[in-house]
C-alpha cells in the first residue's frame, strides 16, 4: 500500500508545462533526480530538474549550488557523449567545493535522457491525479547488459491508466505479483534491461517501507532509485469566513488544490476568493454527493454554524481524509461532539477531528488562527509530533470543567 503523505515539493507537477512546450518545440529533455543525500543536502530525495538542449532549465536538484554542474552533465547526456551519469557531491571532496557545495550536506544525482513516450504517460497520471511512480536505475549489477542499464526508467502504473497503450514506442505489461499496477517501459529499456530485471525491480519498490517516497532498491541486476508521485492534496474550507481567505491562500502556496463549501453565495464570492480552485455554493449534504475526499485531502470546518459544521465533518468522518478539523473553543467542541455522536458516531470516530482547530501558536487575528491551522495540517501531513488538542479530548475537558 502506497503512502499517505505527499512529497514535500510535487516537482513532476511544477515542470511538466515547461518539459511538455520543449517537447513540442522539438527539443530534446534530460532529468536530473536526487536519488541520495546525506547531512544537510539542500534538497531530498526524488527533487527533480529538467534541462533542455535549448538551454532551458525547470526545478532543482539543491540550492543552487551544483546546479551547473549537473546542467552541463544533462547537456552531456543530450549530446550524445554518454547517455546517462551518475553524479556524486560529497562536501569533503574538492569537486564539491569546486561547484559550491559548502554546507556540508552530500547528494547525489541520476542525469539521463527523458523519453518523450514515458513523459506523455508521466503526465497522463498527473493530469488524471492519479498515484504512479517512477524507476531508474542508478547502478548497473556488472554482469552482462544489465550492467548497461543505468540511467534506464520506468513507471508503475494503474491499470487503468490508457496513456500507456496509446503512445508509440511503449510496452506495458501487468505487474506480476501487483495486481493494482502494470509496468510501462520504453522499447529500448526493455532491451537493455531484460524483463525479469524490471519485474524484480517493480516488486522491490512495492515492498519498500510504506513511509518512503524516494529511495533505493537493489536487486540482482542492480540498484535502482523510486519516486512516488500521489494525488494532489486538497483543502477543503467549509465556511468562506475571513480566516478561510488566508488559508486557502496559503494552502496555494504549499501545492494544494483548494476548495470554499457555503450556502451562503454572499460570502463565497470570486471577488474574495480569486485564488480558489473551487467555489461551492451548495450545503454540506449536498456538495459531498459529488465532491469525493480521499486520503488526500484536509478539511476544516468554519462556519461556527452546527447546521453547516456537523454535515461537514460528518462527511469527513465517513471518508480516509487524512485531517479533520473543528473551529471553536472546548465548549463549541462538546456540543459538536455531542450532535456527532448523536448521529452515531462513537468516540474512535470523533478522536480523528482536531479541535479546536490549529497548533497553540497564541494568534488571534485570521491570519495568524489560519497559519496554526495550516502548521496543523502540516504536521499531520508529515507525522510531525507537535501537540494538538482533538474533539474528543477536549469534549472531555469540558464536562469536567461545566
Amino acid at each position: 500500500m502506497w503512502p499517505k503523505a505527499i512529497r514535500e515539493e510535487e516537482i513532476m507537477r511544477e515542470i511538466r508545462g515547461d518539459v511538455s512546450r520543449w517537447f513540442e518545440a522539438g527539443h530534446a529533455v534530460a532529468l536530473a533526480q536526487v536519488t541520495k543525500t546525506w547531512g544537510s543536502s539542500p534538497r531530498a530525495a526524488g527533487s527533480v530538474m529538467a534541462v533542455s538542449d535549448g538551454g532551458g532549465i525547470a526545478g532543482s536538484v539543491s540550492g543552487g549550488c551544483i546546479e551547473g554542474s549537473v546542467v552541463k552533465t544533462a547537456l552531456d547526456c543530450l549530446e550524445g557523449s554518454r547517455s546517462a551519469s551518475l553524479e556524486r557531491f560529497h562536501a569533503s571532496t574538492a569537486r564539491a567545493q569546486e561547484v559550491g557545495l559548502s554546507c556540508g550536506g552530500n547528494v547525489e544525482v541520476l542525469v539521463s535522457r527523458l523519453d518523450r513516450s514515458l513523459f506523455e504517460v508521466e503526465r497522463a497520471e498527473l493530469d488524471a491525479d492519479r498515484a504512479y511512480v517512477r524507476v531508474s536505475m542508478v547502478e548497473g549489477a556488472g554482469n552482462g547488459s544489465d550492467a548497461d542499464g543505468v540511467g534506464a526508467c520506468f513507471l508503475l502504473v494503474s491499470p487503468d491508466a490508457s496513456a500507456a497503450s496509446e503512445c508509440v514506442g511503449l510496452r506495458a505489461r501487468e505487474a506480476s505479483g501487483l495486481p493494482a499496477w502494470r509496468i510501462v517501459a520504453p522499447r529500448e529499456v526493455e532491451e537493455r534491461l531484460s524483463a525479469a530485471a524490471l519485474a524484480s525491480a517493480a516488486g522491490k519498490v512495492a515492498d519498500a517501507p510504506s513511509a518512503s517516497e524516494a529511495g533505493l532498491v537493489r536487486t540482482d541486476a542492480g540498484t535502482f532509485f523510486y519516486a512516488r508521485t500521489n494525488p494532489q492534496p486538497v483543502l477543503v474550507c467549509v465556511g468562506s469566513v475571513h480566516i478561510s481567505i488566508h488559508l486557502t491562500r496559503m494552502a496555494k502556496m504549499l501545492g494544494y488544490r483548494t476548495v470554499v463549501i457555503d450556502p451562503r453565495g454572499a460570502f463565497a464570492t470570486k471577488e474574495r476568493f480569486p485564488f480558489v480552485d473551487e467555489l461551492v455554493h451548495a450545503w454540506p449534504q449536498e456538495a459531498f454527493r459529488t465532491l469525493r475526499l480521499n486520503e488526500s485531502t484536509a478539511l476544516c470546518a468554519l462556519t461556527h454554524d452546527p447546521k453547516i459544521d456537523v454535515p461537514a465533518l460528518a462527511a469527513a468522518l465517513d471518508s480516509p481524509a487524512f485531517y479533520i478539523g473543528s473551529l471553536g473553543r472546548f465548549t463549541t467542541q462538546l456540543s459538536r461532539y455531542r450532535q456527532l455522536a448523536r448521529l452515531g458516531y462513537d468516540d474512535a470516530a470523533v478522536a480523528r477531528v482536531f479541535g479546536p482547530i490549529g497548533l497553540d501558536l497564541k494568534g488571534r487575528s485570521p491570519a495568524e488562527i489560519a497559519l496554526s491551522i495550516m502548521a496543523e495540517i502540516t504536521a499531520v501531513r508529515r507525522g510531525g509530533s507537535f501537540p494538538s488538542s482533538t474533539m474528543l479530548a477536549s469534549a472531555r475537558r469540558a464536562e469536567k470543567e461545566l
